[in-house]
């Protein structure tokens, strides 16, 4: 279909209600007909881009201010872009141990967003879901930024936490219809990977070090060799026979 449906007008030409209706169908559907067509508003609803969350002590957020890349998101239908670092107040965290969700909030009469956090996921107009955060009872770890920062791409595929231990193999189907061109694979000793993360390379078992990784266009095989203090990891940083499997994948 030919776009734009609209053209110009001269002064003094009547109004035709098939050159509104063609300026409605170019700024709405980009010319496309609606039963064919996302309007631009539904389509970008879920908008996000450049968003990097951050610590910031004390146990506090930043969305970290770029001016050639700011972050901006779609919040309620309103488009909104940080202007400068975005940081989240102070009493957001408190009580037990739990996985916190960190919110864009729109206020009325502005166009930046300012930052929420609670253990919800709930959305409504005026709030909206970016990240999470894990607070452990006393402190922040594992904040993730769900959408695109400004650098490396998100994980095409992410396992998430799964308990490992030695003389094991783990079989894990990545769903991404290719071979990955980059996988890796990541040690913790708990279930939320508060601890340090600490890549695993190789591991050491029958009286030798191998590495303990292979994937294919459609699984990932992680080997946890027969060493039980270093058959999950071994490295300078931890030795473990036990502990947390992560693997995170690239395509």
């Amino acid at each position: 279909m030919t776009y734009p449906l609209s053209s110009d007008v001269s002064s003094g030409q009547p109004t035709a209600s098939a050159h509104y209706n063609n300026l409605r169908k170019d700024a709405l559907y980009f010319g496309q007909a609606a039963t064919d067509s996302l309007s631009l508003g539904s389509y970008l609803s879920r908008h996000a881009a450049n968003i990097k969350l951050e610590y910031l002590a004390t146990n506090r957020i930043r969305v970290v201010y770029n001016p050639y890349h700011p972050a901006a998101v779609m919040v309620g239908g309103c488009m909104l872009k940080a202007t400068a670092n975005i940081d989240l107040p102070t009493g957001y965290f408190s009580g037990a141990a739990s996985l916190f969700y960190i919110h864009a909030v729109r206020t009325a009469g502005s166009t930046t967003f300012t930052l929420g956090a609670n253990t919800t996921p709930v959305e409504s107009d005026t709030s909206r879901v970016i990240g999470t955060c894990y607070w452990d009872g006393t402190s922040l770890s594992n904040i993730i930024s769900f959408y695109p920062a400004n650098g490396f791409p998100l994980a095409d595929y992410d396992s998430g936490w799964f308990a490992c231990a030695y003389n094991n193999t783990y079989t894990l189907t990545h769903n991404l219809s290719g071979v990955p061109r980059l996988v890796i694979l990541f040690h913790a000793t708990d279930a939320a990977g508060t601890s340090e993360w600490i890549p695993v390379y190789a591991v050491y078992g029958d009286s030798a070090t191998k590495g303990n990784i292979g994937f294919t266009s459609s699984l990932i095989y992680v080997v946890a060799a027969n060493g039980s203090t270093q058959g999950c990891v071994y490295s300078f940083r931890r030795s473990s026979g036990s502990g947390y499997y992560r693997v995170l994948a690239w395509l």
